[in-house]
């Protein structure tokens, strides 16, 4: 069922108007006859949602953005740039370039993947999984093979870990 403020006729006034901030929810309220909550939850549930879908739909379509091709043809164009201003002895704008350069491939790769300044934790070296590995081997002390081959397998997980970094 549509909330109270779907349903009002000025509903698509209302909502440009706080959206562009030149109306509060209090006064939003007053023109609807409801509380200021619920328009807050309008914007927040009603909106957000129709917002979200035609996002989606855009996206499908075959003629919306794609950033990362959008991205190559700056890049290029950053180049074509940096190598006139090279060749014509203009460092300055050389240097602009090259600063523009970097924050492509820096963005660049940030939505291929390639880069993330997310934290990166070592789970081996987590002091818990070391608890856990010497409870492990404590218990296999009366299976010196299954002792041996778990030991080999920690160590072969640790040099691979050591390799990935």
């Amino acid at each position: 069922m549509p909330c109270k403020v779907c349903l009002h006729p000025k509903r698509s006034e209302i909502e440009q108007q706080i959206a562009a901030r030149s109306l509060t929810t209090v006064e939003a309220a007053k023109i609807v006859g409801c509380h200021n909550s619920t328009i807050s939850r309008h914007m927040y549930g009603c909106v957000a949602a129709s917002v979200r879908e035609r996002a989606q739909a855009e996206a499908n379509e075959p003629h919306s953005l794609n950033v990362l091709d959008q991205l190559r043809q700056s890049h290029q164009t950053t180049l074509q740039i940096l190598n006139a201003a090279l060749s014509k002895g203009k460092d300055r704008v050389a240097l602009k370039a090259l600063e523009v350069e970097l924050k492509q491939l820096e963005l660049s790769a940030r939505i291929t993947g390639q880069f993330s300044d997310a934290p990166q934790v070592n789970l081996l070296m987590a002091p818990e999984f070391v608890k856990l590995k010497q409870v492990i081997v404590d218990r296999l002390l009366p299976y010196p093979d299954a002792r041996l081959a778990l030991s080999e397998a920690f160590d072969a997980l640790a040099e691979e870990s050591m390799n990935d970094e």
